[in-house]
């Protein structure tokens, strides 16, 4: 009995020892660090390590660059389009303008952040423009940032801190470009306008100054000159400088003709008949249609007026002198609406030199409603002049708001080289 007793405590002490070794191997190869694999070669049957590195993450890449005073609200959003049919559809830019190098300039970094390194070669990339911003800006002190599909900034950006961003993004050449983009939407209401204002110059012979002429057809020739650089794709910094003088110019011209207008309206027609009223007839009605000329140069004058602040409202920035400007043009036009009581007092005033012994009292009302005519008809062109000029700045204005919404361009990048740039439409809100 005791043998078996003994027996059983040495089986016991035995699977003891043999479970605490086993326990001790499992511990060892839990803790043991994971840097070895056993790997079966084909060319033997031994067994050898290999390092098993841990492979890391790949960061994601940007959804977008953007360039602005904060991500939220961009001016210019930059990102890879994968809309064919969009690309497509899209109206093309003038070849001529020579946006296509301007911008493969500031971009051509762009499409290395944005899409990988395999899928490389052609790809179709989408600016978004956002006029507003556009014309309050010059590109001067804007940052880039990379964002992600959240429009927040992307973790991907840490690889490329703001400042080596900003150097890779050319934030002011892509602004300038912008911009010039922006105003190419406004060159068919601009062209409507040169042809309006056209028919008046060739009929400019109404001024009695020589110089003022030179000066109104100087604006013109300039305005053309705008109108051309922005269709080839430049906002000419000089032509903005001489914009200003052209409006100092006009507004010289347009007070000297208000003050011509009403020196001449108001000047008095001596009475030398000895009777009868029919030569103070003649000169009343004359001295009404002879003003007619320099009405016309007034309402050229304020037509060209408009059409340079329309073509100085394309360049960005200046806010509040693009404002202050429009709200000068609408006073002159006021000032000049002012001259409409001067003609028909003065019209009533002529009529009240038409007294005669010889003439009868219908004779007497017949010629006095001739003058009044004449003076009608030179106030009515005088108030068809500058209601037309409200009503064209008003449009103009908003015409610029409505192109102030985004403008969507799109190209194709081959190798790091711009393609052909066209314009989409907006996308269509959602439902």
């Amino acid at each position: 009995m005791q043998y078996i007793i003994l027996l059983g405590v040495a089986v016991f002490i035995v699977a003891g020892a043999l479970m605490f070794l086993h326990r001790r191997r499992s511990d060892k190869a839990v803790n043991a660090p994971r840097t070895q694999a056993l790997q079966l070669t084909p060319d033997s049957t031994a067994i050898r390590p290999t390092i098993d590195h841990p492979i890391a993450p790949k960061p994601s890449l940007p959804h977008a660059v953007v360039l602005g005073d904060s991500v939220q609200r961009p001016g210019v959003r930059i990102a890879p389009l994968s809309d064919e049919e969009r690309f497509r559809a899209a109206k093309a830019l003038p070849s001529d303008s020579g946006l296509g190098a301007r911008l493969s300039a500031g971009l051509q970094a762009v499409p290395a952040l944005l899409v990988e390194e395999g899928h490389r070669g052609k790809q179709l990339m989408e600016v978004v423009i956002n006029g507003e911003l556009i014309r309050a800006k010059d590109g001067v002190g804007l940052r880039a940032w990379a964002v992600g599909a959240d429009n927040k900034i992307s973790e991907h950006a840490k690889l490329f801190e703001t400042n080596n961003l900003q150097n890779i993004v050319n934030a002011a050449a892509i602004w300038q470009v912008a911009s010039v983009v922006v105003a190419q939407k406004h060159l068919a209401d601009i062209s409507a306008k040169l042809d309006d204002i056209r028919k008046g110059v060739q009929d400019v012979a109404h001024f009695l100054d020589e110089g003022r002429r030179a000066k109104a057809t100087g604006t013109y020739e300039y305005l053309e000159q705008a109108v051309s650089a922005i269709a080839k794709g430049e906002l000419s910094p000089s032509i903005r400088s001489e914009l200003e003088t052209c409006d100092r110019e006009l507004i010289q011209i347009q007070h000297h003709l208000q003050q011509e207008l009403e020196r001449r309206c108001t000047q008095a027609i001596e009475h030398k008949e000895m009777a009868g009223t029919k030569d103070l007839e003649e000169e009343s009605v004359a001295k009404y249609e002879k003003l007619n000329g320099l009405v016309k140069d007034i309402r050229l004058t304020l037509k060209t007026r408009a059409l340079a602040w329309y073509v100085l409202s394309l360049y960005p920035g200046e806010p509040a002198l693009k404002q202050a400007k429009m709200e000068g043009l609408l006073h002159s036009v006021d000032e000049v609406e002012s001259r409409l009581q001067t003609i028909e007092a003065n019209a009533e005033h002529d009529c009240q030199k038409f007294k005669s012994f010889w003439n009868k009292e219908e004779t007497l009302a017949i010629r006095k409603a001739n003058v009044r005519k004449a003076a009608q008809a030179l106030a009515s062109d005088l108030r068809d002049g500058t209601s037309r000029t409200k009503a064209e700045v008003k449009i103009s204005h908003g015409s610029l708001l409505k192109h102030d919404q985004p403008t969507y361009l799109v190209f194709e990048v081959e190798d790091g080289h711009i393609g052909e740039l066209r314009v989409a439409e907006p996308l269509p809100r959602p439902a």
